[in-house]
């Protein structure tokens, strides 16, 4: 995937510079929250989803679940730990799909799509 360097990369580019925080994080690269980022304490378990009454963290789109995704940065690995909850999927890489109620252990800047390519955040 080729990105363009416009005013939102740049936002996305600026956010990871000025993060020297030890902790993990999400960065949003598509999506109505480009450029914000989502700090992810080491160890603590973070849910992900449209719903905010039921999640830390709302992402709005069609395609998103209302209890999407659980995601937990891992500091001793240098890891998340990714659950999928949803209907639609969560994907990574060259599209691949996270199997429902499975633990995944990614490794820093990979790329998830909540969905579909609506909503793409970057893990740091």
């Amino acid at each position: 995937m080729t990105y363009v360097n416009n005013t939102h990369t740049m936002r996305v580019t600026r956010s990871l510079a000025m993060s020297s925080e030890l902790s993990g994080a999400m960065i949003c690269v598509r999506g109505a929250a480009v450029g914000k980022m989502i700090m992810l304490p080491s160890d603590k378990r973070m849910i992900v989803g449209r719903d905010s009454s039921v999640c830390n963290y709302a992402v709005s789109g069609l395609k998103v679940s209302r209890k999407h995704l659980e995601i937990t940065y891992i500091g001793a690995m240098n890891k998340y730990r990714v659950v999928d909850y949803s209907s639609n999927g969560t994907f990574i890489g060259n599209h691949e799909r996270l199997k429902k109620n499975y633990e995944y252990y990614l490794e820093p800047r990979t790329e998830l799509k909540l969905g579909n390519s609506e909503n793409i955040y970057k893990l740091k």
